[in-house]
């Protein structure tokens, strides 16, 4: 019998370990193989598309799989070939951007959107979804907005409704959106 409690205690360590370590990342804006493998496994289980090229991307466009993304008030495009998201994440753009511009007084910038796996960087993840369109990259902006930015993209991820990443080379964060998550998020607000 005390076996069995000590293997139940330590099965439940385990447990709690692994929620405080997932809470400890999402806290950081760490980026994480774990993260990347679990953001591969949600585009497939969704059944969402890898597109390969720009004929996929252009054919995803016309099927209203992929919608653009224009640059408004709220938010610019900077040197991004392929401004496509899927439509959930354009609302999460359009959302984001809105409260950024009212808190910064300036656009929030995007600098990537869909990229076809046949486009991707040399640096580039294989298990990448740039390429099904649920993910972006915005621009790492400085003092009060980074702040504010940082906040609200750990308080989405807290959510469990997005993925963020703030990353170095080039300075820029990977945000990457849950779309049914988020779209039961919205609902409830």
């Amino acid at each position: 019998m005390h076996r069995s409690r000590l293997r139940i205690a330590a099965a439940l360590a385990v447990v709690v370990l692994g929620i405080l370590s997932t809470a400890s990342r999402a806290q950081s804006l760490h980026g994480s193989h774990q993260s990347v493998r679990y953001a591969y496994a949600y585009a497939h289980q969704h059944d969402l598309d890898l597109y390969q090229s720009a004929s996929d991307v252009r054919r995803a466009v016309r099927d209203g799989d992929l919608v653009r993304l224009r640059s408004n008030g709220h938010y610019t495009l900077h040197r991004v070939s392929y401004p496509y998201v899927t439509p959930t994440t354009r609302t999460f753009v359009e959302r984001l951007a809105g409260e950024y511009h009212q808190a910064c007084g300036a656009p929030l910038e995007i600098t990537s959107a869909v990229r076809p796996t046949r486009r991707q960087p040399a640096n580039s993840s294989p298990l990448s979804v740039h390429p099904a369109g649920i993910a972006l990259d915005l621009h790492r902006p400085t003092g009060k907005c980074l702040t504010w930015l940082r906040h609200t993209l750990l308080t989405l991820e807290s959510e469990r409704v997005v993925d963020a990443t703030e990353e170095r080379h080039p300075a820029h964060f990977h945000v990457i959106v849950f779309g049914d998550p988020y779209r039961r998020y919205l609902a409830s607000r």
